[in-house]
């Protein structure tokens, strides 16, 4: 009670309006959204958002890659995301002797632009709604799955680029289509160093205030007649009619701001027992697990320039759910938002006699299950993270296919891409680490095998190199057949296999009971002329709010903005985490910030605002009232990233990389004038 009233007092005018900047809504819901939007400041008509018709503002929104967002900046296809997003291409570009992740990376023509197999992206058109289309095909026999495949099949499609989704929403009780077209030729065209896109690393990690310049730039290619194409050197910039507007007058506190992405995934319905079973049992053991991983390869990435390289971009992996994962514990914990939830819940429950019920029923299924649960979590944590499981995986399929006969040059690639960022003793140790956890934990059940023995100096030390290119394999192929691992992937998957045998048809009964549940929660909703918006599944989403700091303590306050200021006050020379290159630091202590200072003469860093984000919000733009682009989503708050289970405009903040920095990195600091010549920015 304590806690919860300390919420209530420590809350800014924010939150007067309670339900404001809550839920991530389609581009096809906006427009019933226009009321509330327009209390909040917003100044746009709906159909700037978002149009059917074409013209909106999601035309020049793009999915990056498939797992962040990014926008249009130009009419060359010029591409602003993340630098994290970013970070495997920039990474793929770099050596020890040519690191860009170190000195960052500037093209100073087209032709120096980096091409990146594999990375695309998709322009989404059009969202709709088509649950009538998807339970008529249901009501005639097919399941849902396929009958989603059937709505999605029957869309015009006039060659491959065109992308049909259906996806289910609120537990299978709607559906949604997205129409999108995808672009797969994508290079790099800039990016500052590490120590500008990654300032604070991993200390300042979901941490505000905030000063990392988390930007990246890309440019989309298309065939000459402009339709989308795979690489190729005759491939010519993209012709955007419309890109993004940039504004150079920001945004200050209540101000109306507005986020487009593609958030990944949020449980905002899920039942109270489950939410209170990840906060007490499955986030706390994701959090230690990960914490024996980190300290271990942060030990060797402090001395080895090499391992550094190597681990870089896996490290923020890990450290990223690992620390988010401890901010939703301690978060929840601070607002009461258990209690929040249960009264929720409560609520819903007596709007039916099903529902006590099916709540009954989730709390008696979450305890059954969780032994299970607990178990699958540790070979989830183990499996991806221990190289040499994933060594035997891909020498085995190697192995395989010279037996067959087949074509070797996939699966050898897939062992030197493997190869190139993997240090096997350094492995070893965290393996050592994660299986002693496991072990230690009685509640749970363990690996029957003795994994020890794989976890032995000897093993790390005897892995086969790879030939050099354009020599024999025979040597590794002897000593990979008769290495001590070889067998340990397959043996450990199929213990897993055989766990989630079980376990998966007992998960499946559980969300049956999920599609009942959500469908009383639209209908109470209904009932109460309320419209709730659905979980995050990365699909195109518009969130608002408003700029603004709050109280995250009793006497403490986080103001709406950081400043250079505060980038040169965290600089220490040789940390990893807080150095900055000498020209760099050199140019923000003259002060010169041109065009892009605030009216008192500062250069503005980073911003908040109470818009619901979630991973895959990493690169959406921030709108302004006008929808003009203001900012570069890339975080959430320690305090508020609970937000994926409860939302609370009072403590739940996105940041963002004001746009104002991002113009003066590229512009006074790189002087890259021909990026800036590309862009439509209003002064």
């Amino acid at each position: 009670m304590k806690k919860m009233l300390l919420a209530v007092l420590s809350a800014t005018a924010l939150s007067s309006a309670p339900t404001w900047a809550q839920g991530m809504w389609f581009p096809h819901e906006v427009a019933s959204r226009k009321a509330d939007m327009k209390a909040l400041g917003m100044r746009m008509k709906p159909e700037a958002v978002y149009s059917a018709a074409g013209g909106g503002l999601n035309e020049s929104v793009v999915h990056f890659g498939g797992f962040c967002t990014g926008e249009v900046i130009s009419s060359k296809g010029l591409i602003l995301t993340n630098h994290h997003c970013g970070y495997d291409a920039i990474q793929s570009h770099s050596s020890l002797e040519d690191n860009l992740l170190e000195h960052g990376f500037w093209a100073a023509s087209y032709a120096d632009e980096k091409p990146n197999p594999g990375l695309f992206v998709d322009f989404v058109l059009r969202t709709e709604d088509v649950t009538l289309a998807v339970q008529s095909l249901v009501s005639k026999g097919q399941d849902p799955a396929e009958a989603m495949k059937s709505v999605a099949a029957a869309q015009p499609k006039t060659d491959a680029s065109w992308i049909y989704s259906v996806k289910p929403l609120f537990a299978g009780n709607r559906y949604v289509l997205t129409t999108a077209r995808r672009y797969p030729d994508v290079r790099l065209v800039g990016t500052p160093p590490s120590a500008v896109g990654k300032y604070g690393s991993d200390t300042d990690n979901w941490v505000w205030p905030r000063h990392t310049g988390d930007f990246s730039l890309f440019r989309v290619y298309t065939a000459p007649d402009g339709s989308p194409a795979e690489y190729s050197p005759n491939n010519v910039p993209m012709n955007v009619a419309k890109p993004l507007a940039i504004s150079l007058r920001g945004v200050e506190e209540g101000d109306f701001t507005l986020i487009y992405g593609f958030p990944g995934r949020t449980d905002s319905y899920m039942p109270v027992s489950e939410v209170k079973q990840q906060l007490d049992v499955m986030l706390p053991t994701r959090v230690a697990m990960r914490h024996e991983v980190l300290r271990t390869w942060d030990s060797a990435m402090r001395v080895d320039p090499k391992v550094k390289i190597q681990y870089a971009s896996k490290y923020a992996s890990v450290a990223n759910g690992w620390k988010k994962w401890i901010g939703q514990i301690e978060g929840m914990a601070e607002v009461s938002g258990l209690d929040t939830l249960a009264a929720r819940e409560a609520r819903v429950a007596a709007f039916s006699p099903q529902g006590r019920a099916l709540t009954e029923r989730f709390a008696q299924e979450n305890q059954r299950l969780e032994r299970d649960r607990w178990t699958a979590l540790y070979y989830q944590e183990l499996l991806p993270r221990w190289e040499l499981v994933t060594w035997s995986r891909l020498t085995t399929a190697y192995l395989k296919a010279a037996a067959m006969g087949d074509n070797l040059d996939k699966p050898r690639a897939a062992l030197r891409e493997l190869y190139q960022d993997w240090n096997p003793e350094l492995d070893r140790r965290a393996a050592v680490r994660l299986i002693a956890a496991w072990n230690a934990n009685a509640q749970v059940a363990h690996s029957e095998l003795d994994l020890s023995r794989f976890t032995q100096a000897s093993v790390a030390s005897s892995v086969p190199a790879l030939p050099a290119e354009g020599t024999s394999w025979d040597a590794f192929d002897a000593q990979a057949k008769a290495h001590a691992a070889l067998g340990l992937s397959g043996m450990l998957r199929e213990e897993f296999n055989a766990l989630m045998a079980r376990l998966s048809p007992a998960e499946s009964a559980y969300q049956s009971g999920m599609k009942d549940w959500m469908a009383l929660q639209l209908a109470a909703a209904a009932a109460g002329n309320r419209q709730i918006a659905a979980d995050a599944n990365s699909t195109l989403r518009v969130a608002y709010g408003r700029a603004g700091g709050f109280s995250p303590a009793d006497g403490m306050r986080y103001t709406t903005h950081t400043t250079a200021d505060g980038v040169l006050a965290k600089y220490r020379p040789g940390d990893y985490e807080f150095d900055l290159p000498e020209a760099y630091r050199a140019k923000l202590e003259v002060r010169d910030y041109g065009p892009y200072a605030l009216s008192n003469g500062e250069l503005p860093v980073c911003f908040l605002a109470a818009n619901h984000t979630s991973g895959g919000n990493s690169g959406s733009p921030a709108f302004n009232a006008q929808g003009e682009l203001v900012g570069l989503n890339f975080d959430r708050v320690w305090e508020g990233t609970m937000s994926d289970f409860y939302f609370t405009p009072q403590r739940c903040r996105n940041i963002m990389v004001d746009i104002r920095y991002v113009l003066w990195v590229v512009d006074r600091y790189a002087g890259a004038d021909r990026l800036i010549q590309e862009m439509n920015i209003v002064r």
